[in-house]
């Protein structure tokens, strides 16, 4: 396992600055965001890295001089929006994004579902929270799964299979894959293309077990965002886990995101770290920033002290039963 980061979330430095700062807390791997907001930004210029192959290779030496590998790309945005305008700007984004990771060997693009209108013709996503007894319900939440979302993402599916690449699905709230179910369902409508970015924060934001969650999806697992989930008792029993209360209003809000060890103490972190080593996962941590009470560069680096000490970074190697002395012990006659 490595640390990693988010580069959407060091926005705020210039890139080699910004790539001095995550060195500097000993990140070794970085997730470069390339889509929606994100779109041609200084970390990832999308249009001239796909089409300029010296820039690519300066882009490339660039990162390398400061001992991070780019071992991901994010390309989140707003897929299924019924803004024609802005879901053909991501289409194109996409693509272009499948393009760039085939060239550079990634194998890994996370990226939200999306969530798309609740009937033809209307202007706006609908997120069904709840399945109460209204029929029409059922039929708006089918109707986005069966027309909008799996037939979407078989599409783009083979766009990025064809790439070599898999999706890594973000269990994000608001999202049509807010849960691991979600995320299972797709997997098996569209095949392997589909995997899981497990954001743990988003689990705890919906009063969903990560740790179930993670035996639940297995290695369908591919990538992992770190952030923590801290609950506000009193709004939560006030507005439950689906409050709508804006972000700019922290204090008002059920639950906010933070840094990891903020919301959830150590003991839980550590069962999070032991439960991703037994289902096999072995990969990058990517660290997110979204505390709306600490500075960016303050809380990268309580949430980067916090975790490497946590962090399983070796193989487990062979245990003292598996040495040669005792192995005609456990030999079948």
């Amino acid at each position: 396992m490595k640390l990693g980061i988010n580069t959407a979330f060091i926005m705020n430095f210039d890139f080699e600055a910004g790539l001095q700062f995550a060195a500097d807390l000993g990140i070794q791997v970085a997730e470069v965001a390339t889509c929606g907001i994100a779109y041609n930004n200084k970390y990832c210029k999308l249009d001239e890295l796909t089409s300029d192959e010296a820039a690519l290779q300066r882009w490339r030496d660039t990162y390398a001089r400061y001992g991070i590998e780019v071992i991901s790309l994010s390309a989140h945005g707003a897929p299924l929006t019924p803004d024609k305008a802005i879901a053909d700007n991501y289409r194109r984004q996409f693509r272009l994004a499948c393009q760039l990771a085939e060239k550079i060997g990634i194998r890994k693009i996370t990226l939200i579902a999306g969530t798309p209108e609740g009937a033809e013709g209307d202007n706006c996503p609908v997120w069904i929270t709840q399945q109460v007894e209204v029929p029409f319900f059922r039929k708006v939440l089918e109707w986005q799964w069966e027309q909008r979302l799996i037939p979407y993402w078989q599409e783009q599916g083979k766009i990025a299979a064809d790439h070599g690449v898999t999706l890594c699905f973000e269990n994000q709230v608001g999202d049509m894959l807010h849960s691991p179910v979600a995320i299972k369902r797709l997997h098996d409508a569209i095949g392997p293309v589909a995997a899981c970015n497990f954001d743990i924060s988003h689990m705890w934001a919906q009063a969903i077990d990560p740790i179930e969650a993670l035996r639940y999806l297995g290695d369908l697992v591919q990538h992992v965002h770190l952030k923590d989930t801290l609950i506000h008792a009193s709004n939560h029993r006030l507005k439950g886990f689906t409050d709508s209360t804006y972000p700019i209003h922290p204090e008002a809000r059920a639950y906010t995101f933070t840094i990891p060890g903020w919301g959830h103490d150590e003991g839980v972190w550590r069962e999070v770290i032991a439960t991703l080593r037994l289902i096999g996962y072995d990969d990058i941590l990517s660290m997110e920033m979204e505390c709306e009470y600490m500075n960016i560069a303050e809380g990268l680096k309580k949430a980067v002290a916090f975790m490497q000490p946590l962090l399983i970074e070796k193989p487990t190697g062979k245990r003292w039963w598996q040495a040669a002395e005792f192995s005609e012990l456990w030999q079948e006659e």
